[in-house]
């Protein structure tokens, strides 16, 4: 029996990140689904979060210092925070994860960029 790894990603999403074994044809997969939070408004335009490194990809009308404060608040203070080519970065250690929280203005809108790694 083949289990797709899309719908057990989506049964087990809890937390930040979740893990299952799952039997397929004789072998043991491993599937995570790592959670990455974005702003109520996010308009998602591209997404991986099926394995390290993770990264989703989204618009909003928040404002710059809203969107450090929504990170702020699901990570804990930035490690680093600097503004390079007009870009903002962002940098958090959290749960043993690397995340790089990255923002541009676009027009009317601005690009928020969160890619998440595992720390080794």
């Amino acid at each position: 029996m083949t289990i797709k790894k899309s719908l057990l990603a989506l049964s087990l999403s809890l937390g930040l990140i979740t893990t299952g074994v799952i039997a397929e044809e004789g072998m043991e997969t491993e599937t995570i689904s790592i959670e990455i939070p974005m702003v109520t408004d996010a308009q998602v335009f591209s997404k991986f979060d099926d394995k390290y490194p993770a990264m989703v990809n989204y618009f909003t009308k928040n404002s710059f210092s809203e969107i450090t404060s929504f990170y702020s608040e699901q990570f804990g203070s930035p490690i680093s925070e600097q503004t390079v080519y007009g870009r903002l970065e962002l940098k958090f250690d959290y749960m043993q994860q690397n995340i790089r929280v990255i923002v541009a203005k676009q027009k009317e809108h601005r690009e928020v960029d969160v890619l998440v790694e595992e720390q080794k």
